[in-house]
């Protein structure tokens, strides 16, 4: 595909689907600590749900203040491989040994001290890393749909490594009859032989364009410039209302399909047909985002996911056929928010340089997966609110009608509200591609003339 920007190389097909590669373990690993790792920690090991809602939105609350520190720094960091290239590297070993920790080292019984701190060190090697590949992808193909492109194969790739976890887990609870805890454990080694190599196809066959030194903005000329910069304000709005609502569906979607729905068995493979179906939603987000504009396909998608939301208080309990034809219906929104939201952002990148001199794409997709970080820590804290009304996990079906209930309330009703607000968020959003052509001819000049 080429580049309209002038200076800026081609990059090839092969080139782009060897850069997303390593989305594929990196964006799967937010599946377990959503879904899986909460419920697992537990139930499996004895962990109270007080303590689990505390472990994880402690780790995301610290991340608030961890990711964009991490972004910025990476910024500045100068490497004859490519700032991002570098990163991506040699946070690949450091991920996958809190990857064999946190999913096959910690033991029934560990303490909640213990626990926390894994999960802190986890959250963090995993900041360094993702904050690394998403800057990458803002820069690869720098032209407004160029972007989409890029974070469109991205988004791909990693719905085909979250496809894969649940099929996994699937496989693992449902044909071999093996317990949850099995799922994680299998879950991790599977990420022990991606994430090496993926890594390796994006630091062997994709260079990174070499870009001159980011000036140090203090941290309070940096704050300074994130307040003025509304547009920046505008992506996060909805990419955090958006993590809250998938924190939320996530972290309560085993316990309502099991629990609620009936589907003891078969709760792994509505969570992998719901995803599978994202990856084909991909596609047709990617194309309304070329016809009527990202900001309003990222609308529509969050209007979408809504919508069928609110169409699960009539599926019928135990009827596997009614239902997962439906979740594949549901799940095609799937893929669109973030996919957009990351695009949106890339371009509000653009209208940072051109303000401040500074091209911080660290700094903003940092602050970015800092929303969508809080947004999921919504997950946890629905624990604690369904232990205040009596809800038991080892109790599954057997918990009372007021639990059961308000197990369903949270699942299906915020996130239904939170979705609409998102859309809403979106009015009138300025920085639309002609703008983004604007703010490139822009700085593409002021290259010229330094």
């Amino acid at each position: 595909m080429a580049n309209s920007n002038a200076g800026e190389r081609k990059v090839s097909v092969w080139e782009i689907a060897a850069f997303a590669a390593p989305a594929a373990p990196l964006l799967a690993l937010t599946l377990p600590t959503i879904i899986f790792l909460p419920p697992h920690f537990a139930e499996h090991l004895g962990i109270p749900l007080w303590a689990v809602s505390a472990i994880f939105l402690g780790a995301r609350l610290l991340d608030i203040i961890i990711d964009p520190m991490i972004g910025g720094f990476q910024d500045r960091t100068e490497h004859k491989w490519g700032r991002r290239r570098f990163w991506l590297a040699i946070t690949c070993a450091p991920l996958m040994v809190m990857v064999w920790i946190t999913f096959m080292g910690l033991w029934p019984g560990v303490s909640i001290g213990i626990a926390g701190f894994t999960i802190f060190i986890f959250y963090a090697v995993f900041a360094m890393m993702m904050v690394a590949h998403l800057g990458w992808a803002g820069e690869l193909v720098p032209t407004y749909h160029g972007r989409t492109h890029v974070l469109g194969a991205v988004q791909v790739a990693s719905l085909v490594g979250q496809t894969v976890m649940l099929i996994l887990a699937g496989v693992v609870v449902q044909a071999f009859h093996g317990s949850n805890a099995d799922a994680v454990h299998a879950m991790g080694w599977t990420m022990l032989f991606l994430l090496p190599a993926t890594t390796l196809l994006a630091v062997l066959f994709v260079r990174e364009e070499q870009r001159p030194p980011q000036p140090h903005l203090s941290l309070a000329d940096s704050i300074k410039a994130l307040i003025a910069n509304r547009s920046a304000q505008r992506v996060l709005l909805p990419d955090l209302l958006l993590g809250v609502a998938q924190g939320v569906s996530g972290g309560l979607f085993l316990f309502f399909f099991q629990f609620v729905l009936g589907f003891e068995r078969e709760s792994q493979t509505l969570l992998a047909i719901y995803f599978l179906a994202g990856l084909i939603g991909v596609p047709i987000w990617w194309i309304a985002a070329r016809r009527i504009g990202k900001h309003r396909a990222l609308q529509a998608a969050l209007v979408y996911s809504a919508l069928t939301l609110a169409l699960l208080p009539i599926m019928p309990a135990r009827e596997f056929w009614i239902v997962g034809p439906f979740m594949v219906l549901a799940g095609l929104a799937q893929g669109g928010g973030t996919l957009l939201t990351r695009s949106l952002m890339a371009d509000v990148v653009d209208e940072d340089e051109l303000n401040t001199g500074a091209r911080r794409s660290g700094l903003y997709f940092g602050l970015l997966l800092t929303t969508s970080k809080l947004g999921v820590a919504a997950g946890p804290i629905t624990y604690a609110i369904l232990g205040t009304v009596g809800f038991v996990a080892s109790q599954g079906a057997n918990n009372s009608d007021l639990a059961l209930g308000t197990l369903s309330a949270l699942f299906i009703w915020v996130p239904v509200v939170l979705s609409l607000l998102g859309a809403l968020s979106l009015r009138n959003y300025p920085l639309d591609e002609a703008r983004q052509a604007q703010l490139a001819a822009a700085i593409a000049a002021r290259r010229v003339s330094t």
